[in-house]
Parts: C-alpha cells; sequence; structure tokens
C-alpha cells in the first residue's frame, strides 16, 4: 500500500474500531448494570465529552504529529483491547456503582485517546508531502463508524461475543499503528517495541480467553454449564446438576426444572380455566415451551401460537435434549405453532383473536422488556382477544418487587374492565404474581371441572389460596406504566438495588 492510500485507510480502521469499542463498552454496561438506554446515553455523552478534550490537547502534540498518532494507536488498541476482559473480572468482584465508574472512566480514555487521532493526522498531512483532501479523509472517519454500527449487531456481537471482540479490534488498532510505524517513521525501532508488547499481551488474553470465560461463567452461575450460547438478542445458558436444569438469559434465571411446574401450571391452567371454551391460544415468550406443554393439557385446544423474538429458543426447545424431556415434546406438537418475532410487532400486526393470551415474558430489566408491560402493549393485548377472552401476565415477585408488581396491575387495570392478581411460592423464584385482564367487568368464574388430571401442583384449593393475598402485600399506588414513561424499569432497578443491598449487608 502507498504512502498517500495509507493515511485514508488509517483514517478508517481508526473510526471503525473506536466506535466498535463504544458499542462494547455500552453493551457490557448494559448486560451487567441494565437500563440500556440509561447505559448507552452516558456512555456515549463521556465518549463525545472526552473526544472534546482530546481534540483540545492534540494542538500540544503537532511537533511530531505521526509518531504521536502511532502511540496513540498502540495506547487505544491495548485499553479498548482489555476494557471488556477488566469489566468481566470486575463485575465479580466489585459493587455495582464502582463498575459504573470503571466504564465511565474507560469510555473517558478511549475517547479522549479517539479525539486525538483525526487532529494528529490533520497535522500529519500539513507537514508532509503526501497529498490528500483533507474532506475526503476525514470522510473515511464516519464511514468506518457506519460500518462499525452496521458489522456489530449482525456479526460480532453474535459470533464473535463480547470479550473476543474488544481484543480482537484492539489487535487490529495496534497492528495499524505498527504498519504506519514501519512505513512512514524514520525512527522505527523504539515505536515497533511498545506496538509488539501490547500485541503479544493482548495475543495472550485471546489464547487464554476461552479458560478465562469458563472460569468466570462457573463464577457466575455456581453449577456445570450444559449449554454456553449468545444470540443477537440475549445470552443463553443452561446449567445442570442432581437432575436440576436450570436456564439463564443474560444471567438471570428463567426457570428451574425442580419447581418450574409451579410456575407454569400456576400461569396457564388458572387463565384458561376462566374461559368457558378455550380453543385458540397465543403465548408472548416462552420459547422453551414449558407454557405451551400446560396448554397442550386441556382437550379444548386446537392451536397453540408462540411467539418468541429468538429463533434459537425454538431451536433449543426442538433439538436439546435437556429442554426437549422438560417441555415433554411440545415444540414439535402439530398443534403448536412457532413464531419467530418481537411480541410488540406480532401485537400490532395480528388480526385473528384469540381466546387466551398468555405473555410469558421475562422481568423489566430493560427499556426494551419494560415496553411489554405498558399500557399501549396490554391496549393491543386487549384487541387481539375476542369478547370473552382471557388475557394474563407473569408479573413478578409480590413482596421484594411490590412496586413493580403494583405498577403492572394499576396499568392493566386503565386498560381491561375486570383485572384480578394471584400468587403461588415457587422456591426458586419466591412469592410470584400474576395478573389476569378481561373484556366483561365480573367476578372470577372458574371452571375447576376442566382441571387436567395429571397435574403436579394446582388443585381447586391451590387455585382458591392463589387469589388470597397476605396483609403484607397489597396493590399500592404507582405511575402507570407506558411507552413515553417506561416507569416500571425504575421501579425495578430501584428494587432490586435496594434487596440486594440489604441480602449483602445481611441486613434481611
Amino acid at each position: 500500500m502507498n504512502k498517500k492510500a495509507l493515511i485514508p485507510f488509517a483514517v478508517f480502521i481508526a473510526g471503525l474500531c473506536s466506535i466498535i469499542y463504544e458499542l462494547l463498552i455500552s453493551t457490557t454496561a448494559t448486560y451487567f448494570l441494565g437500563d440500556g438506554v440509561r447505559q448507552f446515553s452516558i456512555i456515549i455523552g463521556v465518549y463525545l465529552f472526552s473526544m472534546g478534550i482530546g481534540a483540545f490537547l492534540s494542538k500540544f502534540l503537532k511537533d511530531k504529529p505521526l509518531q504521536f498518532f502511532i502511540n496513540v494507536e498502540f495506547a487505544l488498541g491495548f485499553i479498548g483491547g482489555i476494557s471488556v476482559p477488566l469489566l468481566y473480572m470486575l463485575f465479580v468482584y466489585v459493587s455495582p456503582m464502582v463498575l459504573q465508574i470503571s466504564c465511565l472512566a474507560i469510555i473517558f480514555v478511549i475517547g479522549l485517546l479517539t479525539g486525538m487521532e483525526v487532529p494528529l493526522l490533520t497535522f500529519a498531512l500539513e507537514e508532509s508531502n503526501i497529498k490528500n483532501n483533507l474532506s475526503n479523509v476525514l470522510s473515511l472517519d464516519y464511514i468506518g463508524g457506519l460500518i462499525a454500527t452496521l458489522i456489530f449487531p449482525f456479526i460480532i456481537l453474535p459470533f464473535v461475543g463480547l470479550y473476543y471482540s474488544s481484543l480482537i479490534f484492539g489487535i487490529v488498532n495496534i497492528l495499524l499503528g505498527i504498519v504506519l510505524n514501519y512505513t512512514l517513521l524514520k525512527d522505527k525501532k523504539k515505536n515497533s517495541l511498545y506496538g509488539f508488547i501490547a500485541v503479544i499481551g493482548l495475543l495472550a488474553l485471546v489464547l487464554f480467553g476461552g479458560k478465562f470465560l469458563k472460569v468466570w461463567d462457573q463464577k457466575i452461575y455456581k453449577r456445570p454449564i450444559v449449554l454456553n450460547e449468545q444470540t443477537p438478542y440475549q445470552k443463553i445458558v443452561m446449567t445442570k446438576t442432581k437432575g436440576d436444569l436450570r436456564l439463564y438469559l443474560n444471567r438471570v434465571i428463567q426457570f428451574s426444572s425442580a419447581d418450574e411446574y409451579r410456575y407454569h401450571e400456576s400461569l396457564v391452567h388458572i387463565p384458561l380455566l376462566m374461559h368457558n371454551d378455550p380453543r385458540r391460544v397465543l403465548i408472548l415468550g416462552g420459547g422453551e415451551n414449558l407454557a405451551s406443554r400446560e396448554v397442550l393439557k386441556h382437550q379444548s385446544i386446537e392451536s397453540i401460537d408462540v411467539v418468541d423474538i429468538d429463533s434459537t429458543m425454538f431451536f433449543l426447545a426442538k433439538e436439546n435434549k435437556y429442554l426437549m424431556e422438560i417441555n415433554e415434546n411440545a415444540a414439535v406438537n402439530t398443534k403448536v405453532n412457532l413464531i419467530t418475532q418481537d411480541a410488540f410487532t406480532y401485537l400490532f400486526n395480528n388480526t385473528k383473536p384469540y381466546d387466551v393470551i398468555i405473555a410469558d415474558l421475562p422481568d423489566p430489566t430493560n427499556q426494551a422488556i419494560a415496553r411489554l408491560y405498558s399500557k399501549q402493549f396490554f391496549l393491543m393485548a386487549k384487541r387481539n382477544l375476542k369478547k370473552d377472552g382471557v388475557f394474563v401476565t407473569q408479573s413478578g415477585e409480590v413482596y421484594f418487587s411490590n412496586t413493580v408488581f403494583s405498577c403492572i396491575n394499576n396499568t392493566l387495570e386503565s386498560v381491561f374492565e375486570h383485572v384480578e392478581p394471584y400468587h403461588t411460592y415457587i422456591p426458586s423464584f419466591g412469592d410470584w404474581g400474576f395478573i389476569i385482564g378481561k373484556h366483561t367487568n365480573n367476578e372470577k368464574e372458574i371452571n375447576y371441572q376442566s382441571l387436567p388430571k395429571d397435574l403436579k401442583y394446582l388443585n381447586q384449593n391451590q387455585i382458591e389460596q392463589a387469589f388470597v393475598f397476605p396483609t403484607d402485600i397489597s396493590v399500592k399506588e404507582t405511575k402507570l406504566n407506558t411507552l413515553d414513561n417506561p416507569i416500571i424499569l425504575n421501579y425495578f432497578l430501584d428494587e432490586w438495588a435496594k434487596w440486594k443491598v440489604d441480602f449483602e449487608s445481611g441486613t434481611q
């Protein structure tokens, strides 16, 4: 590559790598700390602010701009490369506050170095004999940023993962500096030594990355891992010990095979028993097909549509031997139709109403999931029900997360004429809540004659007790959760932080 083409190429690679680091750190912070909107907002803000500082400081380095640019590439590549492995390690050993500060400190340094890149190259162009239209050269920086944002969600995250991506792009950054050093600088040895040391360090982290991640995973999950897969939407982990299979999505437990039947029997059968003749059922979420397993126990059922955004969950439900055993092959039943789509989008586009809609969705840990508990989402669910239809949603832990439970209840009451909460105790989760919504404003009418006979947990007495709440658990006043104001996310994060601190301090 000739010198004239090398500078624009350097600008392109520098722009691409810097945006990749910003996306990696923002995504990692979201996984570990929750609230993607908040994490992306503050990290982007700090990143842009520090870029401005870096651009200002670059004017003090104009004596040897190309040499300083190469040093910046070495530093940026090494810091960006170790950023995600460092955050992984910190997640295990420090508090969420320290982890948040660490994320911001790392992105500040990366932004500071990134801000120096273009000004330094501009100074280098001015003092060299290399003739390039500055606007054409700088445009490549933005093109590199565009390419980064396109390949990150479709290639880097699902196929490479956060840990290895930071190391790989760190090495790319450093190799760029080494190439520039040997091509454009006269004194090549001193600078190149720093670059080679940094590359060797990152390569060592790549080589030992598998062992590190395995130890890290076991530190987090504390049980033997039988499946560990990153998809474009989430990290799926399954652990198994002494017959207990557990599913985690983004480190949050979804079920334990030791007691999942309590959750799914309560979620499914109670609303089905409140409908006179349930035939067409929609399950939102529940890609592992444990809810559809329970729905199939009702002889009146003609079709079950299961809508999940992650096709990998459907694949595992049909092919993974552990899940197939637990879901009793429900995913391949001829009555079950698996639909890979976002639940919100599906409800918006669907035109055929259902008898029963079951929202088996994750807790509102981020903005994307919080909208699935919004007033607008519940309005669309109501529109997708027949006149005698029944809607039910899981509503989280009712004691430790009572504000979230209350928010869901209050939001549903603003949509449905009749709302009825109930709960059941699940050892792996706690006292878990569910809320039913109906068009008709009448008391619960449960057809106990239709209750399947082969259930492990539910019976008439248990169902009657499910609607009775203890005195210290009540629905409190909250704001409504809407698309415009997803207040439930704040409620969830605040309560999670409160009880986490109490448990760790031994006060609860």
